[in-house]
């Protein structure tokens, strides 16, 4: 679809169009162009997408048609079925490329070659056409065709070693997600892409390693001088009390930054240092008003707490007394007690919230992050927008697409009647 199709058309990528080949390891890219009014076509096999089979799952739906996962990440789109492991499938496939802008796939390396799919192949029949291909390390290196979990995918990034905890045993992340940045980097590299093809007239292809997006997510660590810690060492490296002080109120030496408190769970990082250290006096100042500051710490600051405890001035039984006494104080008060507080004294703490607590979340509420649409008549909620201040850019978001829903509609723009469209079902074709 060209660049001077309907300008009319509401969101800033209304005028293109994607075949997004996707699993549950890329879905994100094409919901996120979607919302920006991309005419976002996701294809699947005859069976369905393997990302239907990921949970969590509704109560309110029969199986098959109750993963949020896929309600959440196919929420935008458009959906038909098609069956590129047979030629007819493929040819089909092909008749489709002609029209369209880009091509997503979460495929592994190689899949999309032996499909003819792959981008050498598309170029022949759209030379404009953009390929995006998310891959557990990239489609060349060794690592190419390793298999692969999110696990793996974190563990090979590098994000898991910081993560360790006091037996140096590495914590995995909460939830899947390392994928989810990849296909983030994928949909700003599709539009990267389309930027090029302005001033070149050609497609290219975008070869995103969901390693490498990972690896990203973890760059933090570099800014550790920055904010007065010269000498960041992971925590297996660390022998000494001199090379184990936390300096950058990052949370890394003591292990303490999640504090309960009465309905539920607080972020806060005891900091010291001139990084951090400010915060800290600020939450003992408040912990001396309220009457609930030990004697033994009144004359303690933070910000030059360091030196002390490198002298041997103040010992690790003194550090740690002082931490039960803020969570002995902690306790006493509500997620949204704290918040206030925190807002109020200047304090770097933060409840933890939960996914009820962002539902009824009145910032977001009024910011329109949230919105609720209907799937086969059933309400989903979910994010919205995922930006404010352009909302001319976004689209109303769509409910994700029942299987082969739109495959009347799609095909029958290429010329196929309802007979053919039966035909091509009972051979599994769609």
């Amino acid at each position: 679809m060209s660049e001077t199709t309907d300008k009319r058309a509401r969101g800033f990528l209304a005028p293109y169009r994607a075949l997004d080949l996707t699993d549950h390891r890329g879905l994100l890219a094409g919901r996120m162009l979607s919302q920006l009014g991309m005419d976002v076509i996701q294809v699947e096999p005859p069976g369905g997408s393997p990302a239907r089979r990921v949970g969590p799952f509704a109560e309110d739906a029969p199986p098959g048609a109750n993963s949020l996962y896929w309600s959440a990440y196919a929420a935008g789109k458009r959906g038909i079925t098609c069956n590129l492991d047979v030629p007819e499938g493929r040819a089909l496939f092909l008749r489709l490329v002609q029209g369209a802008d880009f091509v997503l796939d979460s495929a592994d390396v190689g899949v999309m070659q032996r499909h003819g799919v792959d981008h050498r192949n598309l170029s022949v029949v759209n030379p404009r056409i953009i390929t995006v291909s998310v891959t557990p390390f990239g489609e060349t290196g060794p690592k190419a065709g390793y298999a692969d979990t999110d696990l793996v995918v974190w563990a090979a990034a590098g994000a898991l070693c910081p993560a360790r905890d006091n037996r140096g045993v590495p914590r995995r992340i909460s939830v899947p997600q390392a994928y989810l940045h990849g296909a983030s980097d994928a949909a700003a590299g599709a539009l990267l892409a389309l930027f090029a093809r302005h001033r070149t007239g050609r497609g290219q292809h975008v070869d995103v390693s969901a390693q490498a997006s990972a690896a990203l997510t973890t760059l933090s660590t570099t800014l550790a001088a920055a904010v007065g810690h010269a000498n960041y060492q992971f925590p297996s490296q660390v022998q000494t009390k001199r090379t184990s002080l936390d300096l950058s109120g990052s949370g890394s030496r003591t292990r303490r930054s999640k504090w309960p408190v009465r309905d539920g769970v607080l972020e806060l990082h005891l900091g010291m240092g001139p990084a951090s250290g400010g915060s800290t006096n600020k939450l003992f100042a408040w912990m001396r008003a309220e009457g609930a500051l030990p004697e033994q710490f009144a004359d303690w600051d933070w910000v030059k707490l360091p030196a002390r405890v490198l002298s041997d001035e103040i010992s690790d039984e003194q550090l740690e007394a002082a931490r039960f006494a803020v969570g002995s104080f902690l306790a006493r008060f509500t997620k949204e007690e704290l918040g206030r507080v925190a807002l109020e004294k200047g304090i770097l703490m933060a409840p933890a919230m939960t996914v009820e607590d962002l539902v009824k979340s009145e910032h977001l509420k009024t910011r329109g992050f949230f919105e609720t649409v209907r799937e086969q008549g059933r309400p989903r909620t979910m994010p919205g927008r995922f930006a404010a201040g352009c909302n001319e850019a976004f689209v109303p978001l769509r409910p994700a697409p029942a299987l082969g829903e739109h495959n009347c509609e799609i095909y029958g723009a290429l010329g196929l009647a309802g007979e053919e469209l039966d035909a091509l079902r009972s051979q599994e074709i769609l």
